[in-house]
């Protein structure tokens, strides 16, 4: 069997298997590709362990990140355990292979005042009315839900309904969760539906929340990227730091400075592990130095000296 076939039927398994998003399932073929053609091999069995250390090292040496390879390497032992498990070789040559380290960097923030300001500007960044009124709502949900980009564009109509308080958003793995919406978000979308009944709009579009004339029929993630960085721009914000990840950011931050907890904060965004949560904890550095100088025995003691 050929390698770009086991490749395509590894990439099937992994999207039947685990639900794999499309977009991690080209970043897996687009690694494993790439991996192929630079040791030059035809048959997966040629390759060894050998193998694996030079690519390492000659990606260690490039300028890519820890943090891309790690996830090169993560594609490349998720295919040679299925290989291994589906008999297409008889040894797997990465299974002593180790991730690299790599630190995981704190993520941009906006203020809420920033916030405030780009939700403002969202109602009269356009020309047009009707765009005013579906950014509004893109950036509101956003905000007040803290969803991926790829969960927003593509939200079904029937993810909202009525006077409800809360969305029902389908995340990575398809996984479901419920999201509640915040007063703001939920007269912001209401005003968007009121407007989207008049749209015509494709048969394929219908179904969903922000219809678009694209092959899904839904507003792209490339389209919401600059539609926010008009609005950013003109709230005289830096367009170049602000993007629906950082508003992400923003939500997660905002909640756990103001007393949410944790776990909560980890089932509103969707993360599957609690370690992908606990970097937003950074934002309390400052509240637990103070905690501690004003109510320490110790601290109060010295402070008095």
């Amino acid at each position: 069997m050929l390698i770009n076939d086991q490749i395509e039927i590894f990439l099937e398994a992994l999207l039947a298997e685990r639900n794999f998003t499309s977009n991690t399932l080209v970043a897996y073929k687009h690694d494993l590709i790439n991996f192929f053609e630079f040791m030059s091999v035809d048959k997966m069995e040629d390759i060894h362990e050998e193998h694996f250390k030079t690519y390492m090292q000659v990606l260690s040496q490039s300028r890519i990140s820890n943090r891309s390879v790690a996830r090169k390497l993560s594609s490349l032992k998720h295919l040679f355990r299925f290989a291994f498990r589906e008999n297409w070789i008889s040894k797997n040559p990465s299974s002593k292979i180790k991730q690299p380290k790599f630190v995981q960097n704190l993520p941009e923030i906006l203020s809420i005042e920033q916030v405030d300001r780009l939700i403002k500007s969202a109602k009269k960044a356009e020309s047009v009315l009707a765009k005013n009124i579906r950014n509004t709502a893109l950036i509101e949900l956003l905000y007040a839900t803290g969803i991926r980009v790829t969960e927003l564009v593509s939200l079904p109509l029937n993810s909202v309904t009525g006077n409800s308080d809360l969305i029902l958003v389908k995340g990575k793995g398809r996984k479901e969760r419920l999201v509640p919406l915040s007063n703001s978000a939920k007269i912001a979308v209401k005003d968007w539906l009121s407007f989207r009944k008049e749209m015509k709009m494709s048969t394929n579009s219908k179904s969903f929340l922000f219809p678009a004339r694209t092959r899904k029929g839904f507003l792209n993630r490339e389209q919401f990227f600059c539609i926010l960085k008009r609005i950013a721009k003109h709230a005289g914000l830096d367009n170049v730091k602000v993007s629906p990840h950082v508003i992400r950011h923003a939500f997660a931050t905002h909640l756990l400075a103001n007393g949410a907890d944790l776990r909560v904060i980890q089932s509103l965004l969707g993360h599957s592990d609690i370690s992908s949560t606990q970097i937003y904890t950074h934002v309390l550095e400052d509240q637990k130095k103070a905690l501690v100088m004003n109510n320490h025995p110790l601290a109060r003691n010295k402070n008095k000296i």
